[in-house]
């Protein structure tokens, strides 16, 4: 029998009398017990009792949930809390968290969560006497020293940061010295001299050092022999809290301070922080916005999130500081900020401290120190911390946009203040490229006046030396004759100097385009056109040409924040978008390369956690985390309607999903349960049913094909598995747990329903076997991720898994066998987190959100085909181009359907061991297939997608490396791994018959073989320098002829009609002529090849030969006149050795390769073009190009 409560007194003071109401409101209700009441209310039983103790005011949010489930007026009680929390408001206390700024000494009493890395730092201070502390942004090292380390050391001591002139600092007379922020020893000061000299400094000082250095500058460190030495054995790396040092450093300041914390504020919080590199500035931010929003002396989850959480707080923060600016402060306020940042070259970017008199604006700047994102003192500023710089996507794209001029800027500023510094030396004014670049930067950002006075100085030095010319040149005037000759070199030099120009842009296009490949595909494909069109200098050609051997992407920019979701309908014509600026955006994606928006929603109070299409497309629900699911009509995505709408998790609405009769609609919230609705009216949503038993929020929710099952991702380190058959009574079947209670973020089945994946905080995916519901089976984990993962989903057909991570990269996993899943591709184009990732109906595509404000549409079936799992060893081209075949190491060959210029999957044959070879005959109705344990089957091709096996040729009759058929078809030349080569009879290939054997040299080692165009002469490789050739008009008596000696080891011969192409270990490849094949002569030498051709390839009508090797480039020459070969390609993309080649009958070519990938070339300037045009949107802007081709007339390539 429950204990009865403790009688509160209603006299004794307001909070009491509230809570002496709260009983009576109970009362009123039939007195439902506190566990009852909580079933509804969504919060614990002892929270609802301490709400009605007396002890304490409660919470809002708890006391509207404690008189919502007791039937009372909640506008009238949130009245009266209000009242009350106005007259028992606390008295002021200082904030328990330092927010974006590093601990300090005397922040000693809040420092937690560090005790264990703080004896292991003074254990290493204790046996060295130079220490470094390393570790990411953001991880805590500056706290480390200054609250831990100087805090606890008695001795004198100093703390100092490098900044841009480092030996201007006193190390003075101490026996401690911490120098923190040692990064800025390499960011700030430019001079090699000075930091050495630092160093060494450094090193001789009587003091005991401990440094504090940025991990992504380490090898920065390195490159100092002498700190090599010192610092060996004498580092401390500062790594991620662990669960319990976060939940110190989370609550143990706050009650320090008299106040409390949620217990779900503190479970989200860990959640979301724990295992996460440089997440603590996030945490510390996070924790002052919640508590400045705090209620009494409670921080809230509610708080918590009206501050934007861990992953928004900063940016919403400073997007709240910048949007109170009138025009010309956020002007100001850019500068400044800009100033204040110095771009990474290879490494991060960083803060850089600058004085206030260089910055100016100190209305603006006091504004931004009073939101904390910035740091005062005496005489300079700096920004808080680099979170700030990685986590406002304002701030980020400011400095994307124009990232080499702010490093201009930053030598401006530099030189002006090392000129002033030297009394106005003219000897250290700006001349020639330097004053070009600066005065071209000055042009677009507000100088201050010392470097403004410095830029006019230089200027005016390079008129009076330009002056003094011209007054040297009229003295001259009188060597006319001379001058005009002079003049006609100058025309000459300026047409040179305009042609450098020229191509020096194209360069650098072409290394922008390669750089932004992943992130911003089109522009990077445009911009590749328009360096070829600019100047068709083989660089820009070979670019052009390579232009879709990487992943492509269509690229959307439409949302103001952070996208959230997005999903294609059944049909692919219609795809919307949610993004945390609170709108939907529905997009015609008849043509997804170019989607075209269509219509609008919003902004809502909140943004769209979560969304689904159901009823064939025809309507929508969405998740919003202002607590309300909303259903849609779209049947018209021009004018979507709202139909009805359901309410009752508090605070926030997380996921929603629909059973596929459309009859069911799930959702969960943060108040830890999962509600099921009756939608067969979508105007009237009715409620059915409320699954409880989730500790934290629940994240995700899915449910089977079959629609019977549903299963639930929880905060609370579980992932659930229900019975919905009957929705109205649902069951639960079986609970996942992860280890260490980490967050599971997402769940998915597999299309037929057998299989179940999880993910979260952990980092890793997992693959469950659900056949036995109750009984769920662990069959594989995915371990892959740097990150926690938000999303995953199994593709349509159920071969392959998509996880989308925070690391920012999505991968997709090969599931044929879910025990085994095999990495087969990665995705790096978004810049950010990636928050969800969705297939289309057919599995062509994957869309993905992202934190970069971007949505992606990865186009799978445009990708760098990854034929096999394993390297690719053969591939072959119909003549007539119904299909390709492919030999890889993962023991299959595979057969593929070309599809413009993509391919598709036709068939699968299995070998025993790798296949090495794949080989057709002229007819394309018979291939020839062979393993590395010396299996060689042939099968009927004349129906690509069913073969059929009909005949295996002895074991070891044909080696991997060689054999061909005839041109006519009937002989097949098979050579072994001993060097023996038999020609085959197999105009019935069911019967194959030897006929002749070829005498090769002993102990020579067969490599390839090749028939003529008239089939009567066979070249065969036979190791060395060599090349064996055989007149084989008889085929029963092969005659052997007078053979070619190469001048070096011989990897590869290929016959193209009478011309024979062979390929050495030199680097060359050779043309001969055997027109008279008693007398061979080489016709041509082609070289340029960075590595040895061990592939030869030639087109269908002869006219190009294309060569692919170990340096993993393809090479075309066009030899229509073999005496005289053209190069036409250097075509790049593979990442690893490229074994074979093949030419399809339009002219396109294909490689295979070790890295896993089969590539389609087109060597049609023109084609490429066309192509690049038809695929890449939006066309280039007029600021696009200006940024890339500065002076050159808007030339838009498409």
């Amino acid at each position: 029998m429950p204990r009865p409560e403790r009688p509160v007194d209603p006299f004794a003071g307001p909070v009491e009398q509230f809570a002496f109401d709260l009983r009576k409101l109970r009362e009123k209700a039939g007195s439902p017990g506190y566990r009852e009441l909580g079933k509804v209310a969504h919060y614990s039983a002892s929270t609802l009792a301490d709400a009605a103790r007396g002890a304490k005011l409660p919470t809002l949010a708890v006391t509207l949930a404690f008189v919502r489930a007791c039937g009372g007026n909640e506008n009238e009680w949130r009245d009266r809390w209000q009242e009350l929390n106005d007259t028992t408001a606390p008295e002021p206390i200082d904030a328990p968290y330092v927010g974006l700024s590093p601990f300090s000494e005397a922040d000693a009493d809040r420092f937690h969560g560090r005790e264990r890395l703080l004896v292991k730092l003074n254990e290493k201070v204790a046996a060295h006497r130079f220490v470094l502390v390393t570790g990411a942004s953001g991880s805590g090292k500056s706290s480390l020293l200054r609250a831990g380390l100087l805090a606890s050391d008695d001795r004198p001591h100093k703390l100092i940061t490098p900044g841009a002139t480092p030996l201007a600092h006193d190390l003075g007379d101490v026996e401690l010295l911490v120098v923190d922020q040692f990064e800025e020893l390499f960011t700030l000061c430019p001079d090699q001299t000075v930091r050495t000299a630092f160093i060494r400094a450094l090193l001789d000082s009587p003091a005991q050092v401990v440094v504090g250095l940025r991990a992504d500058f380490y090898g920065h460190c390195a490159q100092h022999p002498e700190l090599v030495d010192a610092l060996e054995d004498a580092q401390v790396l500062v790594g991620p809290m662990t669960t319990d040092e976060l939940r110190s450093a989370i609550t143990q300041p706050a009650i320090a301070a008299g106040c409390t914390l949620e217990t779900a504020l503190v479970a989200r919080l860990i959640a979301d922080a724990t295992g996460e590199p440089g997440v603590l500035p996030h945490v510390s931010h996070a924790l002052l916005e919640t508590w400045s929003r705090r209620r009494g002396t409670t921080l809230t989850l509610a708080s918590y999130h009206e501050s934007g959480g861990i992953t928004r707080a900063i940016a919403q923060t400073a997007e709240k500081v910048y949007t109170g600016l009138d025009p010309d402060q956020q002007h100001q306020a850019r500068q400044v900020l800009l100033r204040l940042t110095s771009p990474g070259d290879g490494t991060e970017d960083t803060k850089r401290r600058a004085g206030k008199a260089e910055l100016g604006a100190p209305g603006v700047v006091e504004q931004l120190a009073a939101a904390r994102l910035l740091t005062l003192d005496e005489d300079t500023v700096e920004i808080s911390h680099e979170a700030v710089i990685r986590s406002w996507p304002r701030l980020r794209d400011w400095i994307s946009e124009d990232r080499e001029g702010l490093r201009v800027h930053r030598k401006l500023t530099a030189a002006a203040a090392d000129w002033e510094a030297h009394d106005r030396d003219p000897g250290a004014l700006y001349r020639g490229v330097p004053l070009s670049l600066a005065t071209e930067r000055a042009a677009r950002t507000d100088l201050n006046p010392q470097e403004q006075a410095f830029l006019d100085a230089s200027t005016a030095a390079e008129q009076r030396g330009t002056r003094k010319l011209r007054r040297l040149v009229a003295l001259l005037s009188v060597l006319l004759l001379v001058a005009a000759v002079a003049t006609g070199f100058a025309i000459h030099a300026q047409r040179t100097a305009t042609e450098q120009g020229t191509v020096a842009l194209v360069q650098k296009a072409i290394a922008e385009a390669n750089a932004m490949q992943d992130t911003n595909p089109a522009l990077a494909a445009q911009l590749r056109l328009a360096a070829y069109r600019l100047s068709p200098r083989p660089e820009a050609r070979d670019s052009l040409l390579s232009t879709f051997a990487a992943p492509y992407a269509t690229r959307i920019a439409a949302h103001s924040d952070a996208t959230s979701e997005a999903e294609f309908t059944p049909d692919d014509k219609t795809m919307v978008t949610a993004g945390r600026d609170n709108i939907l955006i529905f997009w015609d994606t008849t043509d997804t390369h170019r989607p075209v928006e269509l219509s609008r929603l919003g902004p809502f109070t909140d943004y769209v956690h979560d969304l689904k299409f159901f009823n064939n497309g025809k309507s929508l629900v969405t998740a919003g985390r202002d607590g309300t699911a909303r259903l849609w009509d779209t049947s018209d995505p021009r004018h979507p309607t709202e139909l009805g709408r359901v309410t009752g998790h508090a605070p926030i609405l997380l996921t929603v999903a629909v059973t596929p009769d459309a009859r069911v609609l799930v959702t969960g919230g943060e108040d830890k349960t999962i509600k099921l609705w009756d939608i067969t009216d979508l105007r009237s949503p009715k409620p059915l049913s409320i699954l409880t038993g989730h500790e934290h929020p629940v994240h995700g929710v899915t449910i089977s094909p079959d629609g019977t099952l549903l299963a639930s991702a929880s905060l609370d380190g579980t992932a659930r598995l229900w019975d919905i058959a009957k929705p109205a009574e649902p069951q639960h079947l079986f609970t996942i747990t992860e280890p260490d209670e980490r967050a599971v973020q997402a769940v998915g089945f597999s299309p037929d329903g057998k299989l179940l994946a999880t993910a979260g905080n952990n980092r890793t995916a997992k693959i469950w076997d659900i056949t036995a519901p109750r009984a769920a089976k662990l069959l594989s984990t995915i371990t892959d991720h740097t990150s926690l993962i938000h999303d995953l989903q199994f593709s349509p057909d159920g071969r392959h898994l998509a996880t989308g991570s925070e690391d920012k990269t999505i991968r997709l996993w090969d599931i044929t066998d879910p025990a085994k899943p095999v990495r087969y591709k990665e995705f790096r184009g978004h810049a950010d987190i990636i928050w969800s990732l969705r297939f289309n109906h057919d599995g062509s595509m994957l869309v993905t959100t992202s934190d970069d404000r971007t949505v992606r549409i990865e186009h799978l079936r445009e990708q760098p085909l990854i034929a096999h799992l394993d390297t690719i060893w053969g591939v072959e081209y119909d003549t007539a181009g119904r299909f390709v075949a492919t030999a890889g190491e993962d023991r299959t060959a595979r057969l593929w359907r070309p599809d413009g210029p993509h391919l598709r999957p036709l068939a699968t044959l299995n070998h025993p061991m790798p296949v090495g070879v794949v080989l057709l005959n002229r007819r394309g109705d018979v291939l020839l297939t062979s393993d590395f344990g010396g299996t060689a089957k042939l099968w009927d091709t004349t129906d690509p997608a069913h073969p059929r096996e009909l005949a295996t040729l002895p074991r070891g009759q044909i080696w991997t490396g060689g054999g061909a058929f005839s041109h006519d078809g009937r002989t097949l030349l098979a050579i072994d791994a001993a060097g023996s080569a038999r020609l085959l009879d197999v105009s019935d290939p069911r019967n194959p018959a030897e006929v002749g054997v070829l005498k090769l040299a002993p102990a020579s080692s067969v490599a390839w073989g090749s028939f003529s165009g008239d089939d009567r002469t066979v070249a065969a490789v036979v190791g060395s320098r060599e090349i064996q050739l055989f007149d084989i008009s008889d085929r029963a008596h092969p005659e052997e002829l007078p053979s070619i000696k190469e001048s070096s080891n011989v990897l590869s011969a290929e016959f193209s009609g009478s011309t024979l192409a062979v390929s050495g270990t030199d680097s060359t490849a050779s043309l001969w002529s055997l027109a008279d094949q008693h007398k061979p002569s080489r016709l041509s030498t082609l070289t340029g090849r960075s590595g040895p051709a061990t592939r030869l390839a030639f087109s269908v009508d002869g006219h190009q030969l294309a060569t692919a090797g170990s340096d993993q480039t393809v090479d075309v020459w066009d030899i229509q006149d073999p005496a005289k070969p053209v190069e036409i390609a250097t075509m790049t993309g593979h990442t690893d050795h490229v074994w074979d080649l093949a030419f399809g009958p339009d002219g396109s070519l294909l490689s295979a390769s070790a890295d896993h990938t089969v590539r389609r070339w087109d060597v049609d300037v023109d084609r490429v073009a066309r192509r690049v045009c038809e695929t890449a949107a939006p066309v280039m802007s007029k600021a696009e190009w200006d940024r890339y081709f500065a002076g050159v007339s808007y030339q838009p390539p498409c």
